[in-house]
């Protein structure tokens, strides 16, 4: 019970949106688990792509995920509930309650990078735009992780290729980074794996956290 006040008393009153793909769709489904909080359902809603909604009602947290756009690899999911990132970034008005939580790799790996390049490319411009529409705006950016995989098509080589371009990218605006890719080459207590084990993505989230609620 400590410690989950002590989440509550850190985002209370927050609005976070949580962007991409399955690695940082892990954040709310633990902020979901450690906060205790009440899912939203949303009609045709898959869980792996979204969109997905939780609220604490008592301390006025809301945690929203959406998938990013294609490109994706899922057996199955609605289409119509498909957003590109830089156009949900549009949607949002911002302000210094709204913490926006972007990161798109894992699925861009078996595509040309320039694929990935001008996707990011469109996020840094519609970063730019919500920032100069609201500059108290919160805006993290989740890196890559390493993972174990068919390095034709999900290596590490390729993520991290990948990794450099969305640094390259968006350096020298004004947002943060979670580096998961340092995290997940730190520790040596799991394997290596695309969805990192449960202590280490609260780890990413305590991070996160020192962003919102610095001591």
């Amino acid at each position: 019970m400590q410690i989950q006040t002590g989440w509550q008393q850190c985002l209370k009153g927050k609005t976070l949106y949580i962007m991409g793909d399955s690695t940082i769709r892990q954040w709310w489904e633990h902020l979901v688990r450690i906060l205790k909080m009440k899912e939203t359902l949303i009609p045709d809603a898959i869980h792996n792509t979204g969109p997905l909604l939780a609220r604490d009602t008592v301390n006025n947290i809301t945690v929203n995920y959406r998938s990013h756009g294609l490109p994706r690899r899922i057996a199955f999911t609605w289409t119509f509930h498909f957003k590109y990132v830089a156009n949900i970034i549009d949607e949002i008005d911002g302000g210094p309650n709204d913490v926006i939580c972007i990161t798109m790799w894992a699925h861009f790996a078996s595509y040309p990078v320039e694929v990935s390049r001008k996707r990011m490319e469109a996020v840094r411009a519609a970063i730019e735009r919500l920032l100069h529409r609201s500059p108290e705006t919160l805006v993290v950016i989740k890196s890559a992780n390493t993972r174990m995989g068919n390095e034709l098509i999900s290596g590490e080589w390729l993520a991290y290729k990948l990794e450099l371009i969305m640094r390259e990218i968006l350096h020298g605006i004004n947002v943060v980074l979670v580096d998961a890719w340092e995290m997940t080459s730190a520790q040596h207590w799991h394997e290596d794996d695309i969805h990192p084990a449960k202590d280490i993505i609260v780890q990413e989230l305590e991070f996160l956290c020192s962003f919102i609620c610095p001591l």
